[in-house]
């Protein structure tokens, strides 16, 4: 059975809803027992119309939750890889503002600066002016050098100037200017511009080696993490979305049919539900219009609720394994965030010494950054939960008109929820079921073979054959909860593993394809024999059918055979005369 709605062991639908229980035959149905089975039937319809209504409140509220929690992660995610993206660019460029500002400061150092006082950093102008000083001349009013003398000095103090050579042919500083100046200030300074000059370049350089490559696999890491993780929430939350939906389908369908049923004249639910066909007075070629069968939509429901009690806990745990891995996978990144705007402050720290420190207060502020777990944790979920808040007032902002919850059905309005408490029990304990038994079956011919089946027999006079897959080792006889329990595939959520593997999701969409009935038999429409001479544990069921499509060019009805067979014979003649009295 399934727990109460909206508690947490609403799993226990899937583990306990084939219970064995006391499967007692239909009485014959005449005048008042007709009446009483659609009291009962009316009754079960109103249980589970206020159950739905009960549940739909719960599970709704439960999906927004979740649903509300996950986008609130995604931002946060994705502002995260934001930050990380932009920690990367910024350290880049700082890497590039120190390699270019060393570059230009060693220029100085080595005179090469043009008349303008712009650094000359390319190698071809370098080599160009190196060579100009190699060719230079000297003369009365004449730059030795020739191009050289126009890069170092103002055109206005030219001729005045008598350039002088070292013997590598770089340009000297003027006597004069050297005891104007104290001899050697302009050398110091351009010395002191070729020091801080191999500081830049060392700073760039252990930015490039020490701090890019750990920014850029983390931001390469968070980008997976992120992708990742996403695909599995999404898969996750697609996979309840789903499995909600199959639910909303399935009521939908039992709603529909139990309509239709319940809008028929009496005297067409009198032909659909009474009388038996005796084999001696059965007119062939004859068929009642209008069959159907309530139970299967009912049970098709009873299952889509039980498969959504189980992929809920399935899910719920995947949900808070990924919100884990997702906190620690941030609490990472703000730990690795942190380290590495540090080394990279503290080496630039280490540049600025002498100077006013730009960068203490920085250096201050990540200091005193609280990295304890708890308080980290905190402050993460305090983040996702101001981004839920934030997602809930925007949704709200921007509903559509008219857009009304499910929960809000229309044939859900006006019941109590009182009466939606109670627990969703298996298909086979239903009150528009007959009995199940487990059987053997084969379609006429020489080349078919006897196949176990799980049989039904329903208060609608049908009769719904499900064929067992043949991995699960049952025979006739066998306990039906057992055989019912073999049509249900294992429920499978989206996990980090599934992801991996490539498993595809949403599983509700072909959860359910098993318990599509295999075969079925409109017993109003059938002619059951049981014949004790060739083999007294068989019986065969011959079905007129109404032709459709072209067929009816050349007959309006045909017969469908099939085969049975049971353990003993006592067991056949109990299972025809059930069959009988269920037409």
């Amino acid at each position: 059975c399934v727990a109460p709605i909206a508690d947490d062991s609403d799993t226990e639908l899937l583990n306990s809803s084939l219970e064995q229980v006391p499967i007692t035959p239909n009485p014959e149905i005449n005048g008042d027992q007709n009446d009483e089975l659609r009291q009962r039937r009316s009754a079960t319809h109103s249980k589970l119309r206020a159950y739905e209504a009960k549940r739909r409140i719960a599970y709704e509220s439960k999906l927004q939750s979740s649903s509300l929690y996950w986008h609130a992660f995604r931002t946060l995610m994705h502002d995260s890889l934001l930050e990380t993206q932009k920690a990367d660019i910024l350290v880049r460029g700082w890497t590039h503002a120190s390699k270019t500002y060393g570059s230009s400061m060693m220029s100085v150092g080595e005179w090469r600066v043009d008349e303008k006082g712009t650094p000359i950093t390319d190698a071809k102008k370098k080599k160009k002016l190196f060579e100009a000083n190699e060719k230079g001349s000297v003369g009365p009013g004449v730059t030795a050098g020739g191009d050289s003398a126009a890069f170092m000095f103002p055109a206005q103090t030219r001729g005045s100037l008598i350039p002088m050579y070292d013997k590598r042919g770089s340009l000297a500083i003027p006597e004069f200017y050297r005891e104007e100046k104290c001899g050697s200030i302009i050398e110091r300074l351009a010395d002191s511009a070729a020091n801080v000059a191999r500081k830049y370049e060392d700073m760039a350089k252990y930015m490039n080696n020490d701090v890019l490559p750990e920014l850029s696999l983390l931001l390469d890491h968070l980008k997976s993490e992120v992708i990742f993780m996403e695909k599995l929430g999404d898969s996750i939350m697609n996979e309840l979305e789903t499995a909600e939906d199959e639910v909303c389908r399935a009521w939908d369908l039992y709603y529909n049919k139990t309509l239709d049923f319940c809008g028929s004249t009496p005297k067409t639910t009198k032909d659909r539900l009474e009388g038996s066909h005796d084999v001696s007075t059965l007119v062939f070629n004859t068929a009642v219009k209008g069959c159907a069968d309530v139970w299967v939509e009912e049970m098709r429901y009873r299952m889509a609720v039980a498969f959504l009690s189980s992929v809920w806990e399935k899910c719920s745990s995947e949900l808070s394994k990924l919100f884990l891995s997702m906190k620690d996978a941030e609490c990472n990144r703000r730990t690795q965030i942190k380290e590495l705007m540090s080394k990279a402050a503290q080496r630039q720290e280490c540049l600025w010494l002498g100077l006013p420190s730009v960068v203490n207060p920085f250096l201050k502020e990540l200091n005193e950054w609280p990295m304890e777990r708890k308080l980290v944790e905190d402050d993460v979920q305090y983040s996702i939960r101001e981004r839920a808040q934030s997602i809930q007032r925007d949704e709200a902002e921007h509903r559509r008109t008219g857009e009304n919850p499910k929960s809000q059905a229309p044939e859900l309005n006006g019941v109590y929820e009182v009466d939606g408490n109670f627990e969703l029990s298996s298909p086979l304990v239903s009150d528009l079921m007959c009995k199940a038994k487990v059987i053997e079956k084969r379609s006429p011919g020489m080349m078919s073979s006897w196949k176990v089946s799980l049989a039904v027999i329903t208060y609608d006079s049908f009769l719904q054959l499900f064929e067992l897959p043949p991995t699960c080792k049952l025979h006739s006889g066998s306990a039906p909860e057992v055989a019912f329990q073999n049509l249900i595939p294992p429920v499978v959520v989206p996990s980090m593993e599934g992801v991996k593997g490539g498993v595809k999701f949403p599983s509700a969409k072909y959860w359910l394809d098993n318990l599509v009935p295999s075969e079925s038999f409109a017993l109003p429409n059938c002619v059951v024999s049981h014949k004790d001479e060739k083999n007294p544990s068989s019986f065969e069921i011959v079905e007129t059918i109404l032709t459709s499509g072209a067929s009816k060019m050349f007959t309006k009805t045909l017969n469908r055979k099939m085969q049975f067979r049971a353990v003993t014979r006592e067991e056949a003649k109990d299972f025809v005369d059930m069959l009988k009295r269920s037409k």
